[in-house]
């Protein structure tokens, strides 16, 4: 892809094992306000084979990037290597704009003794980096399990039963994120549609309308 006819350049760094999809969301809605290429990094520990499936939120990531023309990227790294791996994309790719997770910026701490900013802004200085918090709200990713792949599948009455498995009646595919305290499939799924990631409440496993929530948990 050709940036150079860009005066900006949005790079969204994914942790794989961790919540990206509104880090993805955020970097989204900046590359389309700024029309600029948009890049999603996802590093971490990567399974062994190339098979995508098992990256949680991977097709979700891959129909954003289809739609969009965005690039997806996969990079296996370990902890201590997570500044290194982000400043080189970002310098190859020219990032002006680099978003990552408050985890990336806990990792760093931990290993590093300094911030995430003060690392990327030395090595990228014409770059802006933004830390975006674990949540925003009361109702934190805390609560919630890591995603799992899953469907909705549309009913007659229009609602949707959420499902994890791909058939003729899957309507949406997303990721679904459980809600810690129940034995029911109570949480979110998420999805891609029109532009824009959207969430919707699951509740027993059953989505009654397609209400947005994602205005409200970001």
């Amino acid at each position: 892809m050709d940036y150079s006819h860009h005066d900006e350049h949005i790079l969204v760094c994914v942790n794989h094992g961790q919540n990206g999809i509104r880090l993805i969301r955020r970097g989204l809605k900046l590359a389309l306000k700024l029309e600029a290429p948009l890049t999603i990094l996802v590093f971490g520990s990567l399974p062994e084979d190339d098979e995508h499936d098992k990256i949680v939120g991977m097709p979700l990531f891959q129909r954003i990037s289809r739609h969009y023309g965005a690039e997806l990227i996969l990079e296996k790294c370990d902890s201590y290597n997570v500044k290194k791996l982000i400043a080189e994309r970002a310098k190859a790719m020219g990032a002006t704009q680099i978003i990552i997770s408050q985890m990336v910026e806990s990792i760093w701490r931990r290993f590093l003794g300094n911030t995430t900013i003060d690392n990327l802004l030395q090595e990228l200085p014409h770059a802006d980096v933004r830390v975006v918090p674990r949540s925003h709200h009361l109702d934190s990713e805390l609560n919630y399990e890591h995603g799992v792949n899953a469907y909705l599948h549309g009913k007659e009455d229009g609602t949707y039963d959420l499902a994890f498995h791909h058939d003729s009646n899957a309507t949406h595919e997303g990721v679904f994120y459980k809600h810690i305290q129940t034995n029911f499939n109570n949480g979110r799924f998420v999805y891609y549609e029109e532009n824009d990631i959207f969430e919707v409440r699951v509740l027993k496993g059953h989505v009654p309308h397609l209400e947005n929530i994602a205005d409200v948990l970001s």
